[in-house]
């Protein structure tokens, strides 16, 4: 709706005119509010069973297998996919761990973590409609980062973009294990 303004038409007259100006609302957000939506965004979609919403496939790459791509660009600290599997305990992941090393047809899809001053494991290795145990590894250029986030009281790890990504880029995030042994097993840790 518009409204009227009254000003000062000259600097040397004092006759006041009246102006029709249209008056428009700002669309800009605050931090506050634009940080609440982003955490509204992860809660809703840590809510679903899927990860249809997320803007992800899963693609064969010659070298390394399956992996994610990205099919739409992503800003910086934004929410890309959660890391999505059975949350466990220690003592059942290393058991687990032990049982899929029997098995070479079955991968392992472990992500050890800490919270609250216990350790705890992500497993992934059960073949789900959630891509985001097939993220691989860089240690030199990862583009995704994990966060852990505490989710109607329970942890849960989610992939935030690291810095701005493409559409049709490769989603990599650092697995983070450095020891000689995991090394010596799987020398693609290193790069």
């Amino acid at each position: 709706m518009p409204k009227f303004v009254e000003c000062i038409h000259s600097s040397t007259t004092s006759q006041k005119m009246t102006y029709e100006v249209e008056l428009r609302r700002s669309t800009r957000r605050s931090l506050a509010a634009l940080e609440r939506e982003h955490r509204q965004l992860i809660y809703r979609r840590l809510s679903a069973d899927n990860d249809n919403e997320c803007h992800v496939g899963v693609k064969m790459f010659p070298e390394k297998g399956r992996g994610v791509v990205a099919l739409r660009d992503f800003e910086k600290g934004q929410f890309v996919l959660e890391y999505a599997g059975e949350l466990i305990n220690i003592a059942r992941a290393k058991e687990r761990e032990r049982k899929y090393s029997l098995d070479p047809s079955t991968g392992c899809y472990m992500y050890y973590f800490n919270y609250n001053d216990l350790n705890y494991c992500i497993d992934a290795t059960k073949q789900s409609n959630r891509p985001s145990r097939l993220v691989n590894h860089s240690r030199i250029q990862p583009n995704l980062q994990t966060k852990l986030i505490t989710f109607q009281g329970q942890p849960r790890l989610i992939l935030l973009a690291r810095v701005k990504i493409k559409r049709g880029s490769e989603l990599l995030f650092d697995y983070g294990d450095r020891s000689k042994s995991s090394i010596a097993a799987h020398p693609w840790l290193a790069q």
